[in-house]
């Protein structure tokens, strides 16, 4: 007698559903509460950037408020339902969760005031108070950058996920730790520019020699915790071997590492990311061939 499955769509619901909140315990609920109230602060700037306009560049720009709500939302929510996948005591789960939902709430909250207050967040010692809030920044930061190393750190050794949603999860977290770093390089290069007389208001602080985008550097691992595992849980709903599944969420990860390579080198090197001259814009071939070909076995295996 056969099996009778559910449509795709509805099993896809339903995992969802039972993951992110009917078997979620109370400290990855505090994340995805919180997670979901940062998105919607950067859409609200959105919003009000919509309607005031201005431009997507300068410190001034209400690009910055949307961004950091966006992104630091998704990463919050993400690293919640990951904690549903670590076998960890309860109390440490609430003392992850309450340093991560401090640290990035604080982080969005700093950089919101500041634009409302129409000065920037970041380089600015311009007052005593701007100089204040940018270092108090940079704690919330260090206490993020905490809570990642404890996932991390778990996500290695006591992930109780499937072995190509673990290796994809590991995968990102280190990716997650990776764009610290390329912000700690921000901060250094920065703070340099600062001591060297360089307003913020007249010039791009994480623009690196002649162009290299240090913020494109930074963004690009940023979100490889939410492209890796997705793709992982995205592959559980095909009908393929564990092994199959764990071969192609390793492409996948070479093409993200790849991807991050190339970001960072032309950056280092001080070239545009997508410049039409330089012949080093080849190598996003590599990426692109990896990340893509783990995309289409995905999407071949869900279409069976």
């Amino acid at each position: 007698m056969s099996t009778i499955h559910p449509p795709l769509p509805h099993a896809m619901w339903a995992s969802l559903r039972s993951t992110f909140w009917d078997d979620a315990r109370g400290h990855q609920r505090l994340a995805y509460v919180v997670g979901a109230a940062l998105i919607l602060t950067g859409l609200a700037h959105g919003v009000v950037w919509a309607v005031v306009g201005g431009s997507a560049e300068g410190s001034l720009s209400w690009r910055k408020p949307v961004t950091f709500g966006v992104s630091f939302g998704l990463t919050t929510l993400t690293l919640g339902w990951i904690g549903g996948l670590l076998r960890a005591p309860t109390w440490s789960g609430w003392l992850v969760s309450v340093l991560l939902c401090g640290s990035t709430a604080l982080e969005v909250l700093w950089v919101s005031v500041q634009r409302a207050r129409g000065v920037p967040s970041h380089f600015n010692d311009m007052t005593a108070l701007d100089e204040a809030l940018f270092t108090g920044g940079g704690v919330t930061i260090a206490v993020t950058v905490t809570a990642l190393l404890l996932i991390t750190v778990a996500a290695f050794t006591s992930c109780t996920a499937d072995a190509a949603m673990a290796w994809a999860i590991r995968g990102g977290m280190l990716a997650l730790l990776a764009a610290q770093v390329v912000g700690m390089w921000m901060i250094v290069h920065g703070i340099g520019l600062l001591d060297a007389g360089v307003s913020p208001l007249t010039h791009s602080m994480t623009t690196y020699g002649q162009a290299g985008a240090m913020k494109y550097a930074h963004a690009v691992p940023m979100h490889a915790i939410q492209v890796l595992p997705g793709l992982a849980w995205l592959m559980g709903f095909g009908r393929w071997s564990g092994r199959a599944r764990l071969l192609a969420i390793s492409a996948a990860i070479a093409g993200y590492a790849s991807l991050f390579a190339v970001a960072l080198g032309r950056t280092a090197l001080g070239l545009e990311p997508f410049d039409l001259v330089s012949a080093s814009k080849l190598l996003y071939l590599v990426p692109a061939l990896l990340l893509g070909a783990a995309s289409v076995a995905t999407a071949a295996a869900l279409r069976r």
